[in-house]
């Protein structure tokens, strides 16, 4: 039997996972989770790319599950009674009740398991690490990059307000012009766009969030991404959240390296930001028992 070891004045330090446990993990189950996700968006988009929308069986496009949608014909849906913008059904309007729903009740969880462009992000990011692990040239050439923009990292703070603009636009535009005007620089549409070889404002904004994924984690989710930013305000009521006990806590933040979001979790009473994602990646890594600990209570 594998036993705890205490030091003194912090908390034990967890023993190692060995066989079964070493895979029943929450990172195991976020991505079983988002792969799982990826894989039925992929078939219902290929399937109905191959039987067509006038085809002998009426198939959903993927749209009809993408709570983006949702969310741009959310106001005309409500003031017409039932009405709907361009490419929207009821079907966006009940995915985008499920997300806000899940930030409800389990702090922005939708971003952090869900959401398969998350996990693109998080693929792309995985992929320059790899990469990075094994060529040392590159990896260097990413260290000095980083270092160097290291005295830009106060713009962090203030980027991230800039999804709650796109926010506003996305909403607002689409009710003040009857159509969808994020659409077409949303880079998860751009994606599927690409299956019937159409380029659109969108192709860009894909091809620099994933260039930019191999340098920042999740850049789309901190940035730009207005249902993010829709479900981050939600989750701000949420009763779940995480708190970093101080006296188990040694302050090495492995939990801030593991956060896809870059938020500070070492120097955290509690973690109640509305771009935490809920992943808890910072749980996975932290080394030491209750130091990092899933409350429910007033927030």
């Amino acid at each position: 039997m594998t036993t705890a070891v205490h030091t003194q004045g912090f908390g034990k330090v967890k023993p190692r996972r060995r066989g079964l446990a070493a895979m029943l993990t929450h990172h195991a189950f976020r991505r079983l989770t988002q792969i799982g996700v990826l894989i039925f968006i992929v078939f219902i988009a290929v399937r109905h790319q191959l039987v067509g929308e006038n085809g002998a069986t009426i198939t959903a496009s993927w749209e009809a599950y993408c709570p983006m949608g949702g969310l741009e014909t959310l106001y005309k849906f409500i003031v017409t009674g039932g009405k709907f913008v361009s490419h929207a059904h009821l079907s966006n309007v009940v995915v985008l009740g499920a997300a806000l729903a899940v930030a409800l009740l389990a702090r922005n969880a939708f971003c952090g398991w869900i959401c398969p462009f998350g996990f693109i992000q998080d693929t792309v990011g995985s992929f320059s690490a790899f990469v990075q692990k094994r060529a040392p040239m590159l990896r260097r050439a990413v260290k000095t990059l980083k270092t160097k923009a290291a005295r830009l990292a106060l713009l962090d703070r203030y980027l991230r307000f800039l999804k709650y603009g796109v926010l506003a636009w996305t909403v607002l535009g689409a009710a003040a012009y009857g159509f969808m005007v994020f659409r077409d620089f949303d880079p998860w549409a751009a994606l599927w766009n690409l299956l019937e070889l159409s380029l659109a404002g969108g192709t860009l904004v894909l091809a620099v969030v994933l260039i930019a994924s191999l340098f920042v984690e999740h850049p789309w989710c901190r940035y730009a991404c207005p249902l993010g930013a829709a479900t981050g305000l939600v989750s701000l009521l949420s009763p779940i959240y995480l708190k970093r006990e101080a006296n188990a806590c040694r302050e090495c933040a492995i939990c801030t390296k593991a956060c896809p979001m870059g938020l500070p979790v070492h120097t955290a009473t509690t973690i109640k930001s509305a771009d935490c994602v809920g992943c808890l990646e910072c749980v996975d890594e932290c080394p030491r028992e209750g130091a990092l600990e899933l409350k429910l209570g007033k927030w």
